[in-house]
């Protein structure tokens, strides 16, 4: 224990309650010996002070809570890391969460002397009323130039919940700038990007909650990213510096040119598609493609996909969300979800699953969630069947919401010949029970 590296988070917090307590659960599953968990609040007018305080409550030696009015989240995070006094660094929204292992994993990752100096994971997106929950938030870092030109992609791929760095880092570079409300952790990642790389773990770190009061759901994805840009050209530098001119370069040919060129051949082929013209249309979709992929993506193929109905992200992109219920084979997916209706004398509830490892469900964790708190989980590595329970009793007579959320999955066409099943599958759901 006394070599592992003092790691210091900082949950910036503010009138987000009802998840809260799940965010500092996360991050005391971690089990990690050397921690400490800062939250800084901004004077909560909800119950945040009050799950905040029963965590320093219970585990003084990691947790500390400090109540002061500040300016926003980057205020407040600041705030924080001038109290934290750990060697690896990292800041977690109050609404996001950790999955188990993190801390050991990044502890062993982050190097100095192998000039490892940024780590990042990737990351879910989970919550409610979004697209993208089931997604993955992309995660990759090629260069400070890719990371600047924002635009060549439309959106950030770094995920900020997943990101964690040594002392170093903050020593050289700073803290984050208060002005910025919005691309606050790209503006960080923007500066650190100019002298440190990102090196991406191929492991699930975090969730990013979508709900309706988060920043994420308040713009348009073109507002979004119209911001971004804005916050990138911060950092493009000196009108002597090469980097400065390839960026400018770029950029033009994104507002002008290209995009207009894109523009015009992704309307040709739409026009030849509904016309039922295939060659056509296919032609005008490479020409699209080659002035803009993300329009040629999103406006046509996407597009396409859905008049014809077929899903498209189900075989291509990520976790088919279009069903979080079971299948009436046994299956389910990565995120199932259930509302279960608690009797009067009911003591437990208990989930029994059956589980079949193959070589895309390594590193399988699972964990039941009850109103949005973890409540038990398991890392299955053999064949047959486990449980998954919990203690119902505080809602007897009431209806909880509870989710099986798992870290992997496998398609079946892809792992057998022959095979037309397209699900995104995790494991075997044999039943549940409620016991008084």
């Amino acid at each position: 224990m006394k070599n592992m590296p003092r790691i210091s988070i900082v949950v910036p917090s503010y009138n987000q309650g009802k998840y809260l307590g799940e965010t500092l659960q996360s991050l005391l599953d971690q089990e990690y010996a050397n921690l400490q968990v800062i939250i800084q609040d901004g004077q909560s007018t909800d119950d945040s002070i009050a799950v905040a305080e029963s965590y320093v409550q219970r585990h003084p030696d990691i947790f500390q809570l400090h109540v002061e009015k500040d300016s926003g989240q980057a205020d407040a995070i600041n705030r924080g890391f001038t109290r934290a006094d750990g060697t690896i660094l990292g800041f977690l929204n109050s609404d996001d969460t950790l999955f188990p292992g993190v801390f050991h994993r990044i502890a062993k990752e982050i190097d100095p002397a192998s000039d490892r100096y940024i780590v990042m994971g990737r990351c879910l997106f989970t919550g409610e009323n979004s697209r993208y929950v089931g997604v993955e938030h992309p995660a990759q870092y090629i260069s400070h130039f890719d990371h600047l030109a924002i635009w060549r992609r439309g959106y950030n791929t770094i995920p900020q919940p997943s990101v964690f760095w040594h002392r170093e880092v903050t020593d050289k570079i700073g803290f984050l700038d208060v002005n910025e409300h919005h691309a606050l952790d790209y503006d960080l990642f923007c500066k650190f990007s100019r002298h440190y790389d990102f090196h991406r773990i191929d492991q699930l770190f975090s969730t990013y909650r979508m709900h309706d009061e988060s920043k994420s759901s308040q713009r348009t994805e073109a507002e979004v990213l119209e911001l971004t840009i804005g916050v990138s050209k911060k950092h493009w530098g000196s009108w002597l510096s090469p980097l400065r001119w390839r960026l400018e370069l770029s950029h033009w040919a994104y507002t002008h040119q290209f995009h207009d060129h894109a523009r015009h051949h992704a309307r040709r082929a739409e026009e030849a598609f509904l016309q039922r013209r295939p060659m056509s249309a296919g032609y005008e979709f490479f020409r699209t493609f080659f002035y803009s992929p993300k329009m040629a993506w999103n406006r046509l193929f996407l597009g396409w996909c859905a008049r014809r109905k077929l899903n498209a992200l189900d075989k291509m992109v990520a976790y088919d969300t279009s069903n979080k219920e079971q299948y009436p084979d046994g299956w389910i997916g990565p995120l199932f979800i259930a509302h279960v209706d608690i009797p009067e004398n009911a003591s437990r509830i208990k989930y029994i699953l059956d589980h079949t490892p193959n070589r895309k469900l390594r590193n399988f964790d699972i964990q039941l969630f009850i109103n949005g708190t973890s409540v038990d989980r398991k890392q299955p590595n053999t064949t047959g069947s486990f449980e998954l329970q919990a203690d119902v009793s505080k809602w007897r007579s009431e209806t909880i919401s509870v989710e099986l959320r798992s870290t992997s999955f496998f398609i079946p066409s892809k792992l057998i010949k022959g095979s037309k099943d397209h699900r995104r599958l995790s494991i075997k759901l044999t039943g549940h029970e409620i016991e008084d």
